[in-house]
């Protein structure tokens, strides 16, 4: 697993455990810099109150201390002291591991270099939409506005943004608590879509892709906050 310091990492790793899915090394995309990074929670963020039966996913704390859960659970694991998943000596870690594919859990905006892709390795990866629909950036926000649902794909990546096969994808009714859409219901529709992904490939001992030629759709960028507030609100 390749592990951002992120609120989407924290959701994967506690419905990973919850599961019994975890993985047998994960690779920390961390440097000693006070940089926030896309995908970060800031100490103490508002987190889901108590239990949801409809969203058992959201169950996490987005800024939970990630190395210390990874020790907690007995995971191996290596910071790369980079932030960066194209940095050479990232791809020199990833190249030299003995995994065949990674879950991908990287900062949010990076894109996969030749370098990267090059390494023999295939990188699962769950876009925050609905593929091919919805690629592209915050695209859960415009999914809400144009269709009032959420979205959530299983992918393995290629160089294109959010075009490599799709593996599984889900919709889902907005959640109960827009506000908290960033750091945890967004990351919570991934994780259940990861899980169902790595519950499958278990079950069937291959991957089975649901949309081989991800074609087509409409790349979106970074909302404008405006139209995030209306998301938010709840109107279209």
């Amino acid at each position: 697993m390749i592990a951002a310091d992120t609120s989407r990492t924290r959701a994967y790793l506690a419905a990973l455990e919850r599961h019994g899915l975890l993985p047998a090394w994960v690779l920390v995309l961390d440097a000693d810099t006070p940089a926030v990074m896309p995908g970060q929670a800031r100490v103490g963020a508002a987190r889901v109150a108590g239990a949801d039966a409809e969203w058992p996913e959201a169950d996490f704390d987005p800024s939970a201390p990630l190395r210390p859960w990874l020790e907690r659970l007995g995971l191996p694991y290596t910071v790369s002291g980079s932030r960066d998943i194209n940095d050479p000596s990232v791809v020199d870690l990833i190249a030299s591991c003995e995994a065949e594919v990674l879950v991908y859990s990287g900062y949010g905006g990076a894109l996969l270099r030749e370098a990267v892709l090059g390494t023999g390795k295939r990188f699962l990866h769950v876009h925050g939409g609905y593929l091919p629909d919805f690629k592209g950036s915050t695209t859960n926000y415009f999914s809400l506005l144009a269709e009032g649902s959420f979205g959530a794909s299983a992918i393995f990546l290629s160089a294109e943004i959010d075009s490599g096969p799709v593996i599984r994808r889900r919709r889902f009714p907005p959640p109960p608590v827009r506000t908290l859409i960033d750091h945890v219901y967004d990351s919570a529709a991934r994780a259940r879509v990861l899980i169902e992904t790595l519950q499958e490939w278990r079950r069937e001992g291959v991957w089975s892709l649901e949309l081989p030629r991800n074609e087509g759709g409409h790349t979106y960028y970074i909302i404008h906050p405006v139209l995030k507030h209306l998301a938010i609100l709840g109107r279209r």
